[in-house]
Protein backbone atom coordinates (compact mmCIF):
# COMPACT_ATOMS: atom_id res chain seq x y z
CA UNK A 1 0.00 0.00 0.00
CA UNK A 2 2.83 2.41 0.88
CA UNK A 3 4.33 2.02 -2.61
CA UNK A 4 1.05 3.18 -4.12
CA UNK A 5 0.57 6.17 -1.80
CA UNK A 6 3.99 7.77 -2.39
CA UNK A 7 3.64 8.19 -6.20
CA UNK A 8 0.11 9.57 -5.61
CA UNK A 9 1.43 12.16 -3.14
CA UNK A 10 4.18 13.17 -5.56
CA UNK A 11 1.65 13.58 -8.35
CA UNK A 12 -0.57 15.77 -6.16
CA UNK A 13 2.42 17.89 -5.13
CA UNK A 14 3.44 18.45 -8.72
CA UNK A 15 -0.10 19.34 -9.66
CA UNK A 16 -0.17 22.12 -7.04
CA UNK A 17 2.82 24.03 -8.48
CA UNK A 18 1.73 27.45 -9.76
CA UNK A 19 2.97 28.46 -13.22
CA UNK A 20 5.60 31.19 -13.30
CA UNK A 21 4.18 34.57 -14.18
CA UNK A 22 7.00 36.05 -16.29
CA UNK A 23 5.17 39.36 -16.46
CA UNK A 24 5.78 39.91 -12.75
CA UNK A 25 9.54 39.41 -13.01
CA UNK A 26 11.46 42.69 -12.89
CA UNK A 27 14.30 42.09 -15.33
CA UNK A 28 16.46 45.16 -15.90
CA UNK A 29 18.28 46.08 -19.08
CA UNK A 30 22.08 45.97 -18.99
CA UNK A 31 24.75 47.46 -21.20
CA UNK A 32 26.20 44.79 -23.49
CA UNK A 33 29.68 45.36 -24.92
CA UNK A 34 31.33 43.34 -27.68
CA UNK A 35 34.68 44.47 -29.01
CA UNK A 36 38.00 43.53 -30.56
CA UNK A 37 41.33 45.34 -30.84
CA UNK A 38 44.06 43.55 -32.78
CA UNK A 39 47.07 44.05 -35.04
CA UNK A 40 44.75 43.70 -38.10
CA UNK A 41 42.74 46.96 -38.45
CA UNK A 42 39.79 45.41 -40.30
CA UNK A 43 38.96 43.35 -37.20
CA UNK A 44 38.78 46.28 -34.78
CA UNK A 45 35.33 47.38 -33.62
CA UNK A 46 33.13 47.93 -30.56
CA UNK A 47 29.44 47.02 -30.51
CA UNK A 48 27.15 48.56 -27.90
CA UNK A 49 23.61 47.52 -27.14
CA UNK A 50 21.31 46.87 -24.21
CA UNK A 51 20.35 43.39 -23.06
CA UNK A 52 16.59 43.85 -22.80
CA UNK A 53 13.88 42.22 -20.65
CA UNK A 54 12.55 38.99 -22.15
CA UNK A 55 9.40 40.58 -23.61
CA UNK A 56 11.10 43.58 -25.25
CA UNK A 57 10.14 43.54 -28.95
CA UNK A 58 13.43 44.69 -30.54
CA UNK A 59 17.14 45.29 -29.97
CA UNK A 60 18.22 48.66 -28.60
CA UNK A 61 21.61 49.86 -29.82
CA UNK A 62 23.68 52.66 -28.31
CA UNK A 63 24.44 55.10 -31.12
CA UNK A 64 25.68 58.23 -29.31
CA UNK A 65 28.36 56.95 -26.92
CA UNK A 66 31.93 58.21 -26.57
CA UNK A 67 34.16 55.23 -27.34
CA UNK A 68 37.96 55.10 -27.33
CA UNK A 69 40.87 52.77 -26.63
CA UNK A 70 44.01 53.81 -24.73
CA UNK A 71 47.37 52.09 -24.48
CA UNK A 72 49.92 51.85 -21.70
CA UNK A 73 52.21 53.88 -23.97
CA UNK A 74 49.87 56.88 -23.91
CA UNK A 75 48.15 56.37 -27.30
CA UNK A 76 44.44 57.02 -27.80
CA UNK A 77 42.23 55.69 -30.62
CA UNK A 78 38.78 57.24 -31.02
CA UNK A 79 35.92 55.13 -32.35
CA UNK A 80 32.92 56.57 -34.20
CA UNK A 81 29.49 55.09 -34.82
CA UNK A 82 29.39 53.42 -38.25
CA UNK A 83 32.99 54.37 -38.98
CA UNK A 84 34.29 56.03 -42.13
CA UNK A 85 36.17 53.08 -43.57
CA UNK A 86 33.64 52.43 -46.36
CA UNK A 87 33.93 48.86 -47.59
CA UNK A 88 36.91 48.30 -45.30
CA UNK A 89 34.57 47.16 -42.53
CA UNK A 90 31.73 44.65 -42.43
CA UNK A 91 29.13 47.09 -41.08
CA UNK A 92 26.70 45.86 -38.45
CA UNK A 93 24.04 47.68 -36.44
CA UNK A 94 25.42 49.05 -33.19
CA UNK A 95 29.07 49.00 -34.31
CA UNK A 96 31.70 51.66 -33.67
CA UNK A 97 34.89 51.67 -35.75
CA UNK A 98 38.22 53.51 -35.41
CA UNK A 99 38.03 57.07 -36.68
CA UNK A 100 41.31 56.51 -38.54
CA UNK A 101 41.25 52.78 -39.37
CA UNK A 102 44.79 52.21 -40.63
CA UNK A 103 46.32 53.94 -37.59
CA UNK A 104 44.40 51.84 -35.07
CA UNK A 105 46.42 48.63 -34.88
CA UNK A 106 47.50 46.84 -31.72
CA UNK A 107 51.19 46.22 -31.06
CA UNK A 108 52.42 42.96 -29.54
CA UNK A 109 53.42 43.51 -25.91
CA UNK A 110 51.40 46.72 -25.51
CA UNK A 111 48.51 46.91 -23.06
CA UNK A 112 45.11 48.33 -24.06
CA UNK A 113 41.94 49.47 -22.28
CA UNK A 114 38.50 50.20 -23.72
CA UNK A 115 36.59 53.26 -22.45
CA UNK A 116 32.86 53.88 -23.02
CA UNK A 117 30.78 56.84 -21.88
CA UNK A 118 27.07 56.13 -22.44
CA UNK A 119 23.95 57.70 -20.92
CA UNK A 120 26.03 59.67 -18.44
CA UNK A 121 27.85 56.59 -17.15
CA UNK A 122 31.53 55.71 -17.60
CA UNK A 123 32.64 52.17 -18.31
CA UNK A 124 35.97 50.57 -19.04
CA UNK A 125 37.60 47.19 -19.51
CA UNK A 126 40.34 45.66 -17.45
CA UNK A 127 43.70 46.26 -19.22
CA UNK A 128 44.88 43.44 -21.50
CA UNK A 129 48.23 42.85 -23.18
CA UNK A 130 48.55 41.76 -26.81
CA UNK A 131 50.05 38.30 -27.25
CA UNK A 132 52.14 37.41 -30.30
CA UNK A 133 50.03 35.81 -33.06
CA UNK A 134 50.67 32.19 -34.01
CA UNK A 135 50.90 31.72 -37.80
CA UNK A 136 48.54 29.31 -39.57
CA UNK A 137 50.70 26.78 -41.40
CA UNK A 138 47.96 25.35 -43.61
CA UNK A 139 44.20 25.00 -44.05
CA UNK A 140 42.52 21.90 -45.38
CA UNK A 141 39.12 20.23 -45.49
CA UNK A 142 37.36 16.98 -44.69
CA UNK A 143 33.87 15.88 -45.73
CA UNK A 144 31.48 15.51 -42.79
CA UNK A 145 27.84 15.87 -41.74
CA UNK A 146 26.98 18.23 -38.90
CA UNK A 147 24.03 20.09 -37.43
CA UNK A 148 24.06 23.67 -38.72
CA UNK A 149 21.82 26.74 -38.81
CA UNK A 150 22.25 29.26 -41.62
CA UNK A 151 22.70 32.87 -40.58
CA UNK A 152 19.34 34.57 -40.21
CA UNK A 153 17.41 31.29 -39.83
CA UNK A 154 16.42 29.41 -36.68
CA UNK A 155 16.15 25.93 -38.20
CA UNK A 156 18.95 23.56 -37.24
CA UNK A 157 19.39 20.29 -39.09
CA UNK A 158 22.14 18.00 -40.28
CA UNK A 159 23.89 19.01 -43.53
CA UNK A 160 26.74 17.50 -45.54
CA UNK A 161 29.73 19.79 -45.89
CA UNK A 162 33.37 20.46 -45.09
CA UNK A 163 35.10 20.53 -41.75
CA UNK A 164 37.66 23.34 -41.94
CA UNK A 165 40.95 22.18 -40.36
CA UNK A 166 44.07 24.18 -39.53
CA UNK A 167 47.67 23.25 -38.74
CA UNK A 168 49.96 25.41 -36.62
CA UNK A 169 52.94 25.10 -34.30
CA UNK A 170 52.47 25.82 -30.61
CA UNK A 171 55.47 27.48 -28.94
CA UNK A 172 56.57 25.88 -25.70
CA UNK A 173 57.53 28.89 -23.61
CA UNK A 174 54.15 30.08 -22.28
CA UNK A 175 50.56 28.91 -22.05
CA UNK A 176 48.72 29.75 -25.27
CA UNK A 177 45.01 30.21 -25.94
CA UNK A 178 43.44 30.43 -29.41
CA UNK A 179 40.11 31.27 -31.00
CA UNK A 180 38.99 31.78 -34.62
CA UNK A 181 36.70 34.00 -36.68
CA UNK A 182 36.03 33.93 -40.42
CA UNK A 183 35.14 36.18 -43.33
CA UNK A 184 33.38 34.46 -46.18
CA UNK A 185 32.69 35.49 -49.80
CA UNK A 186 30.76 33.10 -52.02
CA UNK A 187 28.84 32.92 -55.29
CA UNK A 188 25.36 31.48 -55.78
CA UNK A 189 23.12 30.62 -58.71
CA UNK A 190 19.37 30.70 -58.13
CA UNK A 191 16.28 29.99 -60.24
CA UNK A 192 14.25 33.21 -60.73
CA UNK A 193 12.52 31.61 -63.71
CA UNK A 194 10.84 29.21 -61.25
CA UNK A 195 9.37 31.92 -59.02
CA UNK A 196 5.85 31.40 -57.73
CA UNK A 197 3.62 33.87 -55.90
CA UNK A 198 2.31 33.07 -52.39
CA UNK A 199 -0.88 31.85 -54.05
CA UNK A 200 1.11 29.38 -56.16
CA UNK A 201 0.94 31.12 -59.53
CA UNK A 202 4.03 30.60 -61.69
CA UNK A 203 5.39 34.07 -62.52
CA UNK A 204 8.94 33.72 -63.92
CA UNK A 205 11.39 36.53 -63.20
CA UNK A 206 13.99 37.59 -65.73
CA UNK A 207 16.53 38.63 -63.10
CA UNK A 208 18.67 37.65 -61.35
CA UNK A 209 20.35 34.27 -61.11
CA UNK A 210 23.99 35.06 -60.25
CA UNK A 211 24.83 36.86 -56.99
CA UNK A 212 27.68 37.29 -54.51
CA UNK A 213 27.36 37.25 -50.73
CA UNK A 214 29.57 38.15 -47.80
CA UNK A 215 29.27 36.89 -44.24
CA UNK A 216 31.23 37.37 -41.08
CA UNK A 217 31.18 33.94 -39.44
CA UNK A 218 31.84 34.20 -35.70
CA UNK A 219 32.25 31.08 -33.64
CA UNK A 220 33.04 30.64 -29.96
CA UNK A 221 35.54 27.88 -30.75
CA UNK A 222 38.54 28.18 -28.40
CA UNK A 223 41.39 25.85 -27.42
CA UNK A 224 44.27 25.85 -24.97
CA UNK A 225 47.66 24.17 -25.33
CA UNK A 226 47.52 22.09 -22.13
CA UNK A 227 47.98 18.84 -24.08
CA UNK A 228 50.00 20.14 -27.05
CA UNK A 229 52.42 22.64 -25.51
CA UNK A 230 55.47 23.04 -27.75
CA UNK A 231 54.15 20.66 -30.42
CA UNK A 232 52.88 20.90 -33.98
CA UNK A 233 49.06 20.82 -34.02
CA UNK A 234 47.50 19.05 -37.01
CA UNK A 235 43.84 18.95 -38.09
CA UNK A 236 42.43 21.32 -35.49
CA UNK A 237 38.77 21.70 -36.47
CA UNK A 238 37.67 25.35 -36.44
CA UNK A 239 34.56 25.59 -38.64
CA UNK A 240 31.94 23.63 -40.56
CA UNK A 241 30.74 24.79 -44.00
CA UNK A 242 27.65 23.11 -45.50
CA UNK A 243 27.84 22.40 -49.22
CA UNK A 244 24.34 23.91 -49.43
CA UNK A 245 24.66 27.52 -50.63
CA UNK A 246 28.24 28.11 -49.36
CA UNK A 247 30.05 25.70 -51.69
CA UNK A 248 27.85 25.58 -54.76
CA UNK A 249 30.21 27.43 -57.14
CA UNK A 250 33.13 29.31 -55.59
CA UNK A 251 34.04 30.30 -52.06
CA UNK A 252 36.81 32.51 -50.66
CA UNK A 253 37.37 32.06 -46.94
CA UNK A 254 39.59 34.13 -44.66
CA UNK A 255 40.54 32.36 -41.44
CA UNK A 256 41.64 34.61 -38.56
CA UNK A 257 43.53 32.92 -35.72
CA UNK A 258 43.54 34.92 -32.48
CA UNK A 259 46.10 34.53 -29.69
CA UNK A 260 43.88 35.50 -26.78
CA UNK A 261 44.48 36.06 -23.09
CA UNK A 262 43.48 33.47 -20.51
CA UNK A 263 40.58 35.70 -19.39
CA UNK A 264 39.30 35.82 -22.99
CA UNK A 265 39.69 32.04 -23.28
CA UNK A 266 37.63 31.51 -20.12
CA UNK A 267 34.88 33.83 -21.38
CA UNK A 268 34.59 32.35 -24.87
CA UNK A 269 34.88 28.79 -23.55
CA UNK A 270 31.79 29.27 -21.38
CA UNK A 271 29.97 30.87 -24.32
CA UNK A 272 30.92 27.90 -26.52
CA UNK A 273 29.65 25.39 -23.95
CA UNK A 274 26.32 27.16 -23.54
CA UNK A 275 25.80 27.55 -27.28
CA UNK A 276 26.48 23.86 -27.93
CA UNK A 277 24.24 22.63 -25.10
CA UNK A 278 21.54 20.32 -26.42
CA UNK A 279 18.98 21.07 -23.71
CA UNK A 280 19.08 17.66 -22.00
CA UNK A 281 19.39 16.75 -18.32
CA UNK A 282 22.99 15.73 -19.03
CA UNK A 283 24.09 19.24 -20.05
CA UNK A 284 26.20 21.11 -17.50
CA UNK A 285 24.22 23.78 -15.64
CA UNK A 286 24.56 27.29 -17.08
CA UNK A 287 27.67 29.03 -15.78
CA UNK A 288 27.86 32.71 -14.93
CA UNK A 289 29.55 34.45 -17.85
CA UNK A 290 31.89 37.03 -16.33
CA UNK A 291 33.14 39.66 -18.75
CA UNK A 292 35.87 42.26 -18.37
CA UNK A 293 33.78 45.47 -18.54
CA UNK A 294 32.68 47.46 -15.48
CA UNK A 295 31.11 50.75 -14.43
CA UNK A 296 33.89 52.98 -13.10
CA UNK A 297 31.61 54.71 -10.54
CA UNK A 298 29.42 51.73 -9.63
CA UNK A 299 31.06 48.33 -9.40
CA UNK A 300 27.69 46.76 -8.53
CA UNK A 301 26.19 47.47 -11.96
CA UNK A 302 26.11 44.39 -14.16
CA UNK A 303 27.79 44.96 -17.52
CA UNK A 304 27.60 42.16 -20.08
CA UNK A 305 30.23 41.24 -22.66
CA UNK A 306 33.94 41.25 -23.33
CA UNK A 307 36.58 43.45 -24.96
CA UNK A 308 39.11 41.13 -26.63
CA UNK A 309 42.71 42.27 -27.15
CA UNK A 310 44.62 39.80 -29.37
CA UNK A 311 47.42 39.20 -31.79
CA UNK A 312 45.96 37.73 -34.99
CA UNK A 313 47.28 35.85 -38.01
CA UNK A 314 45.24 35.34 -41.20
CA UNK A 315 45.24 32.89 -44.09
CA UNK A 316 42.89 32.87 -47.10
CA UNK A 317 41.82 29.88 -49.18
CA UNK A 318 39.64 29.48 -52.28
CA UNK A 319 37.35 26.48 -52.76
CA UNK A 320 35.84 25.64 -56.16
CA UNK A 321 32.83 23.38 -56.69
CA UNK A 322 34.96 21.43 -59.17
CA UNK A 323 37.40 20.63 -56.32
CA UNK A 324 34.73 18.88 -54.24
CA UNK A 325 34.70 15.12 -54.71
CA UNK A 326 31.19 14.69 -53.36
CA UNK A 327 27.69 14.56 -54.93
CA UNK A 328 26.70 18.12 -53.98
CA UNK A 329 23.04 18.94 -54.64
CA UNK A 330 22.71 22.33 -56.43
CA UNK A 331 21.48 25.20 -54.29
CA UNK A 332 17.75 25.72 -54.81
CA UNK A 333 16.28 29.22 -54.41
CA UNK A 334 13.28 29.73 -56.68
CA UNK A 335 13.55 33.49 -56.76
CA UNK A 336 15.73 36.46 -57.67
CA UNK A 337 19.09 35.92 -55.95
CA UNK A 338 18.97 39.53 -54.72
CA UNK A 339 16.22 38.46 -52.31
CA UNK A 340 18.91 36.62 -50.30
CA UNK A 341 20.01 38.79 -47.32
CA UNK A 342 23.16 40.74 -48.21
CA UNK A 343 23.30 39.61 -51.85
CA UNK A 344 24.75 41.81 -54.60
CA UNK A 345 25.34 41.43 -58.32
CA UNK A 346 28.65 43.28 -58.06
CA UNK A 347 31.52 40.84 -58.49
CA UNK A 348 34.18 41.17 -55.76
CA UNK A 349 37.55 42.51 -56.79
CA UNK A 350 39.93 39.74 -57.77
CA UNK A 351 37.13 37.17 -58.06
Amino acid sequence: MLKRIIPLLLLLAVGCIDPINMGKMKQQKHLAVEGSFTNIPELNYVRLSYAQPYDYPYNEFVTDAEVYVTSSEGERYNFVYGGDGGDFYFNTAGNYYPEFPMEAAAVVGHTYTLHVVANGRTYQSTPATVKAPLPIDSIHFEVDEQVFSFKGYQERKKWPGYKVLVDYHDPGEDANFLRWTFFSRFEVNTQPEEYRTPSGAHVPKECCARCFLEEKLDRFKVVNDRLVNGRRVINQEVLFLPFERYLGIKHKLKVYQYSVTQDAYNFFHIMEQQKEAKGTIFDPPPAKVKGNMFNVENAEEQVIGFFDVSGVSMKEVTILRSDIDYPVIPFRWWDDCLTLPGATREQPEGW
